[in-house]
């Protein structure tokens, strides 16, 4: 910091003025600006750790590269592992390996898939107004989430934005559903914070 600071106090103009180079001004910008992006769209709210071989699950199987298709995941209460499949609504429990048992799948669980751009996207599960992994969303096989609680719905193609309300209520401070990170190899899908 100190360096900067020598470098700007030697840059003047005729006037005596410091100025600022437009290069400087430019690389503070897209620091501060992929600062603000981070910590917008990526939460690290929950922990959230999981790798699947998208072969092994037809649900999965069913969303990733598949655009806009969208699946949950999710621990069933039995000790297995659901996966719910959005366009269908029909769902598999599955029984969770050794490496499996000790993943972090979010609050009340996840969302993955394609939206209609082609991006691999991954949510919470759970609603963010209503902030309890027992509220899960529903989703409804044209890529919407609904929660039965609030009435909020999410726009899971269009980052899991806010779509629609419950026109009868109330709310304050909505917001978006909570993002992370997914790597999908066309093999292997990963979700991680």
């Amino acid at each position: 910091m100190k360096y900067f600071r020598n470098i700007l106090r030697n840059i003047t103009d005729k006037a005596g003025l410091r100025i600022l180079p437009l290069s400087v001004v430019f690389l503070f910008l897209m620091a501060v600006t992929s600062c603000e992006e981070m910590t917008d769209v990526y939460s690290n709210r929950e922990f959230v750790r999981c790798n699947f071989i998208v072969s092994s699950y037809t649900e999965l199987f069913g969303v990733m590269g598949n655009y806009g298709q969208f699946a949950s995941i999710r621990q069933a209460g039995n000790g297995k592992l659901r996966m719910t499949s959005g366009a269908t609504g029909k769902y598999t429990d599955y029984t969770p390996d050794k490496i499996q048992q000790y993943f972090s799948y979010g609050l009340g669980g996840l969302i993955v898939g394609t939206n209609y751009n082609g991006d691999n996207m991954c949510y919470d599960l759970a609603c963010p107004y209503c902030d309890a992994p027992n509220y899960r969303l529903t989703l409804t096989d044209n890529g919407l989430a609904k929660c039965h609680k609030c009435g909020v719905v999410y726009d899971l193609n269009n980052n899991g934005v806010i779509s629609a309300v419950d026109s009868t209520k109330t709310y304050n401070n909505l917001r978006g559903l909570y993002r992370y990170r997914i790597a999908f190899d066309g093999t292997n899908v990963s979700m991680f914070n």
